[in-house]
């Protein structure tokens, strides 16, 4: 006899592993990119089709964000400026950080690229207002550089910051000590910044084309723009490592759902 409840639970086990699988899924080609990347040589550039350079950043027109953090990071030289306000809400399972504000300035900037300079297009990033930078397809930052809390830690979370157990990587980041208001908990919000200053390395990815300035390098649909800075190798292996884990993941889930799918048939 078929029990409803038991596929019903199978269905939600096979939903929440497949989406843990596809999300593998799209780590694995931001991996793939990075490794693109990470491989690209210095060879001159030459007008027309996918170009990679890398280089030296060199700010003609620094970039202006619309919110720079409580702790003053100093931005009069920067290419770019990536910035995400994260905030720690409940959940059914705990408490959670997500992203409720971000933002990507970009200024005038170009590459020097062994004897060529070239300019880089960053208004052509596919990368859409309120869209958080960390995690967008088309920039490869790494872990965000600066982070500043918007407010006062309690006793408890301070002292669990401070020795790194709360932290969003840390062993206890998905509990606090405090009391919930709500959908939000009394962590105070943080802001996180990355700044790509004048004379740091970038690796760009795009479209090169040469105009009466000199070279351009812009993304398009068919060579859509990828800014890359922080080592690669880094966030190379922190992409794989979370492949692995959510593969593990969505493979047990899809498991115990037709474990459970099975059981309810017969």
């Amino acid at each position: 006899m078929v029990q409803v409840t038991a596929l019903v639970f199978a269905g939600a086990f096979l939903l929440f592993g497949g989406i843990v699988l596809s999300r593998a899924s799209e780590l694995g080609g931001r991996h793939e990119t990075i490794g693109e990347l990470a491989s690209a040589g210095d060879e001159p550039v030459e007008q027309g089709g996918e170009t990679t350079i890398s280089g030296p950043v060199s700010v003609l027109e620094p970039a202006s964000p619309t919110r720079t953090g409580p702790d003053p990071i100093g931005g009069d030289d920067a290419a770019l400026w990536a910035w995400r306000v994260r905030q720690k809400e409940s959940a059914a399972n705990g408490t959670r950080w997500r992203t409720d504000e971000a933002e990507l300035t970009a200024g005038e900037f170009a590459v020097d690229h062994s004897w060529d300079r070239v300019r880089v297009d960053a208004t052509t990033l596919a990368i859409q207002e309120g869209d958080d930078p960390f995690d967008s397809s088309g920039l490869f930052l790494g872990e965000p550089a600066t982070e500043s809390y918007l407010g006062d830690l309690g006793p408890v979370n301070r002292f669990l910051e401070r020795t790194g157990l709360a932290g969003e990587g840390g062993v206890v980041s998905d509990l606090e000590f405090t009391v919930n208001v709500g959908g939000k908990t009394t962590m105070p919000d943080k802001y996180q910044a990355t700044v790509v200053r004048d004379g740091d390395e970038l690796i760009v990815r795009g479209e090169l084309i040469e105009t009466p300035d000199g070279y351009v390098l812009r993304g398009t649909d068919e060579t859509p723009l990828v800014i890359a800075a922080d080592s690669l190798e880094a966030q190379q292996e922190r992409v794989r490592s979370e492949v692995r884990l959510r593969k593990a993941a969505g493979g047990i889930l899809v498991g115990v759902g037709l474990v459970v799918a099975i059981i309810g048939v017969l």
